[in-house]
Formats: structure tokens, sequence, C-alpha cells
């Protein structure tokens, strides 16, 4: 009889789990699909500009939920969508990679892995249409921001390439060619 009542707890606690989950996917991927279709109609009339890329990246942010993982999992896009367009820094940053792919943004964008104070962080690494590359921090406003001059390059990747920084990540050559400086991160 206990394992019967362990067994219905279990399914109620996980039947409500997933309730919640979904409802939070319901609510934001119609939002999603409606800012894409936006983006992509903007992106005809206007063409791709550094503008243009900030916009978005600055309107997709407010879709994001930044969740802490304990262990950490890197989520495909369709896991991030399925856990309610939540997920820690990489999570989100591969998901608004993907995001430019599915537009159409025809320069590179590369996911720069950067070790800060106490952690490693994903920033989003874009070519932008006029050549300049920028570095952005995708993750919603609730998480403290990160001082550029504080973070170490690590290693940047793309669908193509992996590119590791030597022993010394924080040496000038490095720090110049991952796009960070004294300027900082842009912010969407």
């Amino acid at each position: 009889m206990r394992f019967f009542y362990w067994t219905l707890f279990l399914f109620l606690f996980t039947w409500g789990c997933a309730t919640t989950e979904t409802t939070d996917r319901e609510r934001i991927h119609p939002v999603y699909r409606e800012k894409i279709e936006e983006w992509q109609m903007r992106i005809r009339r206007e063409g791709w500009s550094e503008s243009q890329v900030h916009s978005i990246l600055t309107q997709f942010r407010t879709l994001a939920t930044y969740r802490m993982e304990i262990q950490d999992h890197w989520d495909t896009p369709k896991e991030f969508i399925q856990k309610g367009f939540s997920g820690d820094c990489e999570d989100i940053t591969v998901f608004m990679m993907g995001t430019l792919k599915r537009l159409g943004y025809p320069y590179p964008v590369r996911i720069l892995i950067v070790h800060a104070l106490f952690e490693d962080h994903a920033l989003l690494r874009i070519q932008m249409p006029e050549g300049e590359w920028k570095v952005y921090d995708v993750v919603p406003q609730t998480v403290p921001s990160r001082e550029a001059r504080l973070l170490k390059p690590i290693a940047e990747f793309d669908e193509r390439k992996v590119s590791w920084f030597g022993s010394s990540p924080s040496s000038l050559t490095s720090r110049e060619s991952s796009g960070l400086s004294d300027r900082g991160i842009a912010q969407p």
C-alpha cells in the first residue's frame, strides 16, 4: 500500500511540474514566433545593420529567463524551448545564436567562453555587417553584468571551428582577438 501512495505522489508531483512548464512554454512560444515573423519582415525591408542586431538581441532578452543550473548541461534549442525559454548563460547564448542563424544572418556568429571572477560565462560574439566584431551578454538583466576588464577568454567556437586561447588568456593579443576591450561588452 505504501508503494501505491508513493507512486501516486510521484505521478501527481511530476504531472504538476510538467503542467507548469508547458504553461510557460505555451505563453512564450507564440510571442517568440511573432517576434521571428516581425524580425523577418524588418530584415527584408531594412536589411542587416548593427542597430538591427542590437534590437533583436534586446527584444529576445525579454523573452528569456535566466535559470542557474547546479549540474551544468548545455541545452539544445529544442530543450531550451521545452523548458519555457529558460536556462543558464550558455543555453540562452546557444539559442540566440540559433535565432540569428534562423533569421539568415549572413555574418559569423560565435560563442565566446570567458572566465569571470568566480565562474565561467558564455557570451555571443558577432561580426557586424560593417565588419566590426561585437561581444554581447545576452543573459537577461536580472543577472549582474560582468566587467569586461575582468573577463579572460578561454575558447571561442561556432559550428565549424573551435579556437582556444593560450595559457595566458589575459594577454593583449588574446583580448583583442576575442573582441573584448576596455570599451566593455555590448549590452542589448
